[in-house]
Formats: structure tokens, C-alpha cells, sequence
């Protein structure tokens, strides 16, 4: 096997690959990234056996071949090379010559014979959908999944196709959930009627689909494959493999709050910059930041002891005036404010014990749930 490519292609598949490779694994060959080289250019491949990729790099390729190199080692390698062509050689003795100039590595490898082939999804169900609209709707989710392994569907995000609820009328929707508080981003788009079901995406696999996108650029179409235990997305010259999380989900709508006592449109930058200024006072306080309306106003108070206070006024119109108090924990608001995407957002508010939701003035069909914290100023 002998190739060259330019140094920037190679770091862009290289730190791509190696994220999927498992850090600890009683199998030591999925430790390894497999380099395929023929006509058609270069093909980088990992497989931790839950979550697996491969993707092209453009290549001039004077020898084919296949190898295994240790991941840790050509990361390593990799991202302290020049920006320049390199070139990789294949010796008889079974070592992978890097070199560029006047200067080479010489890598151990391993024969490609024993690497987990990238599964394929069996039957299951297809259907595709613009690549950077997915990637704005696991932007929306991905941040409200639990990080406690307790709760395992949890630290998934559910995809759900086919009919919404009444007044629903997307046909392809993400949730994710922690407990404390709901993200859910639906879209309208084209599928099939066969096309129904539901199935739970590790978080893992999104991160990392998330993070090819952004480096790809996102212009082709996705292409989204699953069955009962596998899920894979396809796009540009990019696949990526996931195993599915079993179990069952959360009834999300059961969540969704039917009506609210007051409704505020304001301007989402002007929201956000006040919950972060509230939030530096508020972490002394377990993040605890009190919104009240009153006197036609949105106030945000936050207090900790022998620190401080603040009590701010944020520009709103207001609709449906109640006068309420409820407390958040604020570091929740500021997740989901740093990820909605139109200039205007609704924020509604309930009474004390009633959660909070916010959404997009006129943009898609966005819905965030955040629960209240009970406070002695709130009861």
C-alpha cells in the first residue's frame, strides 16, 4: 500500500475516525483505524463495536492496500504534521512508513483480517432529509438527554416519524429528556407511509453525526436507514453505524403543557445576556433565579447570601397578563436560549408548580419544557 494526500484532508478524516475509537475495550483491535486505499481514493474506518464510521479522503493512491494503525499513535502523529503532502508506505515487514520532506515515522501496524466490518442495517425502513436540517434538529435536542446512566432511554434521543399529535403537523420529530426538563424539534418532510416508528439514538451517535456534518459542510442529502437494532446515516462520502438503545421512551406528549397563564415575546439575545448576568449571582444559590411578572413586566431576581442580589427587568410583551412568580433553575433557560435560532422567542409561563415553555416566534416547530423549582418566595 503507498499513498500521499495533503495533510489537511488527513487531519480532518483522522480526528474524525478517532473519536469513535474505544479508549478502554477487552477487544484491542478496535483500538485500531483501518486504512483502505485503491482507485477510487482513501477510506478511513473505526468500529467500537456500538458505534462505527468510515468516510473517503481524497488520495493519490500508487499502491492499494489495507492496514490497521494504532489510533493514539496516528492521532498523535497526525496533528503535529506539517501543512504539507504526506506520504504513507506499506514495508514488507508489516510497518506503515510516514513521511514528508526530509523526515518519516515508521509505525507498527496489524493486518486488516480481523476488523469488525462496519455493520449493515438490515430490511428496517429508509428515508432522507437535508443534511444540515438534521443536524439543526440535533442541535435543538441533544443538550437536554440525561448524563446518568440510571435512566438509560434517557441518555438517548428519540426519533419519532409519522403522525403528530393534534395540531402536529411535522412528520419527523426529535425529544430528549432528562427529567427536569423536554426539548422537541419536529419538521415536515416528505416520507413514505411505511415509514413509521420509534427508536432511540444513543447520544454518542448524534455527537459525533453532528460533528461530521460541520466538517462536511452538510450540502448532500442524509440518508437515514434503521431497523430494530441498528441505525445508519449516510451522506456525502460519510457513514456512520450505531446500535440502537432498547427500552421504552417517555410519552412526551404527556408533557406538553395544553394551555399557560401568561405569554411573553421578547427578544431571545436580550433574555439570554440578562440569565447569564442572573446566573453569576444565582450559582452561589443552586442556580435558583426567581421570573415574576408584575406590573405589566418580566422581572429576574436571583439571591445568594453574602454574595449578593440582582433584579433585572427584561423587555417584554406581555399577553394574557397573570401575575405570577416561578423559579427556574437558570442554567436550564440559558441551554435552551443559546440554541433557538429566531431573533423573537415565547416564553410561557403558569402558576408556581406548572413548568415553563419556550419557543420560536415564527420559526420552526420548536418546544422546550423546563420544570420549576419550589422556593419559599413561590408557595
Amino acid at each position: 500500500m503507498e499513498f500521499t494526500c495533503e495533510k489537511s484532508d488527513l487531519q480532518k478524516g483522522v480526528s474524525a475516525v478517532e473519536r469513535i475509537v474505544a479508549a478502554r475495550s477487552t477487544l484491542p483491535i478496535v483500538s485500531y483505524v483501518l486504512f483502505q486505499a485503491d482507485k477510487t481514493g482513501l477510506r478511513l474506518s473505526a468500529n467500537n463495536l456500538d458505534l462505527g464510521v468510515e468516510l473517503g479522503l481524497p488520495a493519490k493512491v500508487t499502491k492499494e492496500g489495507a492496514i490497521l494503525v494504532p489510533a493514539k499513535t496516528l492521532g498523535g502523529i497526525v496533528s503535529r504534521l506539517p501543512d504539507t503532502k504526506i506520504s504513507f508506505k506499506l514495508t514488507e515487514k508489516g510497518t506503515i512508513i510516514i513521511s514528508f520532506g526530509q523526515s518519516n515515522f515508521n509505525v507498527h501496524t496489524l493486518p486488516p483480517d480481523e476488523f469488525p466490518a462496519l455493520p449493515k442495517v438490515k430490511d428496517g425502513k429508509t428515508f432522507s432529509l437535508p443534511t444540515n436540517l438534521f443536524a439543526s434538529m440535533i442541535k435543538q435536542t441533544i443538550f437536554s438527554v440525561s448524563s446518568s446512566e440510571d435512566k438509560h432511554v434517557l441518555t438517548g434521543v428519540l426519533l419519532d416519524l409519522g403522525k403528530g399529535m393534534v395540531g402536529d403537523d411535522s412528520s419527523i420529530r426529535l425529544v430528549a429528556t432528562d427529567g427536569y426538563r423536554l426539548a422537541k424539534r419536529g419538521e415536515k418532510i416528505k416520507i413514505k407511509d411505511d415509514v413509521k416508528g420509534k427508536v432511540i439514538i444513543p447520544a454518542k451517535a448524534l455527537q459525533e453525526l453532528f460533528r461530521l456534518i460541520e466538517l462536511d459542510g452538510g450540502e448532500d442529502e442524509l440518508n437515514i436507514h434503521f431497523s430494530g437494532d441498528q441505525i445508519s446515516f449516510r451522506f456525502s462520502d460519510v457513514a456512520l453505524v450505531s446500535r440502537i438503545i432498547q427500552g421504552q421512551f417517555p410519552d412526551f406528549r404527556q408533557v406538553l403543557p395544553k394551555k399557560s397563564g401568561n405569554k411573553l415575546v421578547m427578544n431571545r439575545r436580550v433574555l439570554l445576556e440578562a440569565a447569564e448576568r442572573a446566573g453569576v449571582i444565582a450559582s452561589g444559590s443552586a442556580n435558583i433565579v426567581r421570573f415574576e411578572i408584575k406590573g405589566g413586566k418580566l422581572h429576574l431576581f436571583a439571591s445568594t447570601p453574602d454574595v449578593g442580589t440582582i433584579d433585572e427587568i427584561v423587555e417584554a410583551e406581555i399577553k394574557a397578563e397573570v401575575k405570577s412568580q416561578i423559579a427556574f433553575n437558570i442554567r436550564l433557560i440559558v441551554d435552551v436560549l443559546k440554541v433557538m435560532e429566531t431573533e423573537k422567542i415565547v416564553l410561557e409561563l403558569s402558576d408556581n408548580l406548572g413548568p415553563g415553555i419556550l419557543k420560536e416566534d415564527g420559526g420552526s416547530d420548536y418546544v422546550y419544557v423546563v420544570m420549576p423549582i419550589k422556593t419559599q418566595e413561590g408557595v
